[in-house]
């Protein structure tokens, strides 16, 4: 799929930007290849084009492993508290969604 000009000016208006000519330009070389990627793995997975994988990928087995030992852990944290906290910065609420 060929992305044109006025699909980067399209885009570009529903993400209230704007762009110079230039801009544009370049804007729809990059998505171009980013478009034509995105078509390239469809192709793969499909089987269309292109040959398939020979064999399924294998996932990793879902088991539980041992953790990273907590010193090593807070070792490279910006701050810890106690020793044994890793500190982090407060969250609060924006609004009534809770």
């Amino acid at each position: 799929m060929a992305l044109t000009t006025e699909d980067v000016r399209k885009i570009a208006s529903l993400a209230r930007l704007r762009f110079s000519p230039d801009e544009e330009r370049v804007f729809t070389e990059q998505l171009g290849h980013i478009v034509e990627y995105i078509d390239q793995l469809q192709r793969y997975e499909t089987g269309e084009g292109e040959a398939a994988p020979a064999s399924p990928v294998r996932e990793a087995e879902d088991r539980p492993r041992p953790c990273l030992p907590r010193d090593v852990f807070l070792a490279n944290a910006p701050a810890s508290a106690l020793g044994e906290f890793l500190v982090v910065p407060e969250v609060k609420g924006g609004g009534g969604d809770a």
